[in-house]
């Protein structure tokens, strides 16, 4: 889910036909969910509605400018801005990954104590 050229262009050349490109996500619960931030309307939408559609043990990459590209990019977030919603939404971010020159990613979880209990091995 995201829509600017260099977004798209970066997950075809890392992910090329494994994954597809959609509008909105269907209905349902997903393990492996990655979204491009939006530039326009509300960091907390954006992320319940994301939280909402995680399978417990599932993970959330999120997409945005970095610093030095916000202005060229028309991105008015902050990193930290992106990371508080994230975790007003009720997810944990563990781990921060450059997504091309100018786009960085963030990936959230649904914290172990809100996650059901594995049967044992």
């Amino acid at each position: 889910m995201g829509s600017s050229a260099e977004f798209v262009r970066t997950m075809r050349e890392v992910f090329g036909p494994l994954v597809e490109r959609v509008e909105k996500f269907p209905p349902g619960k997903y393990s492996w969910l990655m979204a491009e931030v939006p530039s326009e309307g509300s960091l907390s939408l954006f992320f319940r509605d994301l939280e909402k559609r995680l399978e417990p043990y599932g993970s959330l990459w999120v997409v945005f400018a970095k610093k030095p590209f916000m202005a060229e990019l028309g991105f008015p977030y902050l990193w930290l801005d992106v990371q508080k919603a994230g975790l007003a939404a009720g997810l944990v971010d563990n781990k921060i990954a450059a997504f091309s020159a100018r786009l960085t990613s963030i990936r959230f979880v649904i914290p172990v104590a809100r996650r059901p209990k594995r049967a044992e091995r």
